[in-house]
């Protein structure tokens, strides 16, 4: 594994290939038809990717969620014939190199933190889909590391081995039965499950050595759609857009097994005046998955390279200019992100940098000359600022690129296990995670760190149920339970906390911030 200095200059030089970006020609136009010609998925499409844009923080990135609107306007732009992957938006291309510092950053702090399988897999999702191999990512295989951790879960297993998939990696035989043997009991398992378990066999036909899997999807490909309710919906709007994706993807089905314009109908009722949905960009970058007209089983047959000197307009842009399109009353209603500047701005530019806060990394890049705290630079990096995460480099053509690269907000929580309900065992860590995240995302990290903390779940529509812990399950005969707390002070077995202070929601619901106390206790009602 790498070294810290190692990571230092590897984020040094993927800040530096933002030189490449400066040679695209960003080709703006009005809408093409590059996709489907549905009038209400263009609908839902184009409102809901201006008001994505608009949320675009000024780092470039959509906070924790940066890898998933990065791939959703990826899809967005694809045509569902052409297999070619034209070259993405200059816009685009600027949120793609967040989203690998995010990585780099995610890589550099494993040890200390670890990582979830899940969260990766999203993250070569999005790679593959802007054509960055995740098997080759700066000396890293992020594959390779994927599939060394496999999850618990049916769902995340689906999706891990998705991902996999499409960066045509090898999938195990062993993986392949897990999924074919979900798919035989689909009735066994959650929608989402099902829909998941579909896109990743999909995925895994279109290797030549396991086209004779392609009938195996058939049946539960039937029963996904006989869960589609009057309204048209399989569920909320995260499950609908997922089913919509598993089932558009499903070959020699009869079209009358599900009703599409139903369901398409059903999200546009869905979709508030400003083009999100529910007002969250998770959310909505989910559900646009479902609209877009290619899928996540489709990524893997993107051929990348061979549309360089294309120059047609991107589908779903932003407003016209470099900057994203605005809605009134959105966070970025202030004034845009500059992107580049010229002349004596340069000094300016740089000069603010310096003056910025530490959490903050801002960054000029060019080819040669003279930066602004009087070292010398030669084609490349130089004026490393240590007391402020600097990194200066400035072009003879007088052009510089600043660029805001925010590190994601880490936050400390603790997690403490307590067996029975005298609390005859205890066990206690201390998990470093982004601010905002999940608490199951929470157990997850925990569970890489401790085998005390490695638990068992259950996957409903609504989330997961976690009901084994550190080898104890729960036991309705005898009224023994799992109870999550969240406390504001490190839990105490002396002064056990009331009923008053279970959390309010479930470990997917439960957004965690610095300082938090959770603990499960497994005890009796």
């Amino acid at each position: 594994m790498w070294g810290r200095a190692s990571m230092a200059a590897v984020m040094v030089l993927l800040l530096a290939a933002h030189i490449c970006t400066l040679n695209v020609v960003y080709a703006e136009g009005s809408i093409t038809e590059t996709g489907s010609s549905d009038p209400d998925a263009e609908s839902i499409l184009e409102r809901a990717t201006a008001w994505l844009w608009s949320q675009r923080d000024k780092d470039a990135g959509w906070g924790n969620d940066t890898h998933r609107v990065l791939l959703v306007l990826r899809m967005s732009n694809l045509s569902r014939e052409d297999n070619v992957a034209p070259v993405a938006p200059l816009e685009l291309q600027l949120s793609s190199k967040q989203m690998e510092l995010e990585i780099v950053l995610l890589l550099w702090r494993h040890r200390e933190i670890g990582f979830s399988p899940v969260r990766l897999a999203r993250y070569t999702l999005a790679l593959n889909a802007m054509c960055t191999d995740p098997r080759q990512f700066h000396g890293h295989d992020l594959i390779g590391t994927l599939q060394h951790h496999e999850p618990p879960t049916d769902y995340e297993f689906a999706l891990t081995t998705l991902a996999a998939c499409n960066a045509e990696a090898h999938v195990r035989k062993r993986q392949i039965r897990r999924l074919l043997d979900i798919a035989n009991a689909a009735q066994d398992h959650n929608v989402d499950t099902v829909a998941m378990v579909i896109l990743a066999l999909k995925c895994i036909v279109q290797d030549h050595r396991h086209r004779n899997l392609h009938h195996y999807v058939r049946k539960p490909s039937i029963g996904l759609a006989q869960q589609q309710r009057l309204d048209g919906s399989f569920g909320d709007v995260r499950t609908t857009a997922l089913v919509m994706q598993a089932l558009e993807e499903a070959e020699n089905e009869p079209a009358d097994n599900w009703n599409r314009s139903a369901a398409l109908s059903w999200l546009t009722s869905q979709q508030r005046v400003d083009g999100s949905f529910a007002g969250d960009v998770r959310v909505t970058a989910e559900a646009l998955l479902g609209v877009a007209p290619r899928g996540l089983a489709s990524i893997r047959t993107l051929k990348c390279g061979q549309g360089l000197d294309e120059t047609s307009p991107p589908r779903f842009t932003t407003n016209g200019s470099n900057e994203p399109a605005t809605i009134s009353g959105n966070r970025n209603e202030s004034v845009p992100t500059p992107l580049v500047t010229s002349g004596s701005s340069s000094s300016s530019s740089s000069s603010s940098s310096n003056s910025s806060n530490n959490n903050t990394n801002k960054v000029s890049i060019g080819n040669s000359g003279t930066t602004s705290n009087g070292n010398s630079g030669n084609n490349g990096i130089a004026g490393n600022n240590a007391g402020g995460n600097m990194v200066n480099v400035t072009s003879t053509d007088s052009m510089v690129m600043v660029v805001s690269v925010a590190a994601p907000v880490m936050v400390n929580v603790s997690y403490t296990l307590w067996v029975g309900s005298n609390v005859n065992e205890t066990y206690s860590l201390i998990v470093t995670a982004p601010k905002n995240e999940t608490f199951y995302e929470v157990m997850l990290l925990a569970a890489e760190m401790s085998p005390h903390f490695q638990f068992v779940a259950s996957e409903w529509p609504n989330g997961h149920y976690v009901h084994t812990i550190a080898g104890y399950k729960e036991e309705p005969m005898s009224y023994h339970y799992w109870l999550l707390y969240r406390l504001t002070s490190t839990p105490d077995s002396s002064s056990p906390p009331g009923n008053q202070l279970v959390a309010p929601g479930g470990v997917d619901d439960l957004q965690i911030s610095e300082g938090e106390h959770y603990l499960f206790w497994y005890k009796k009602l």
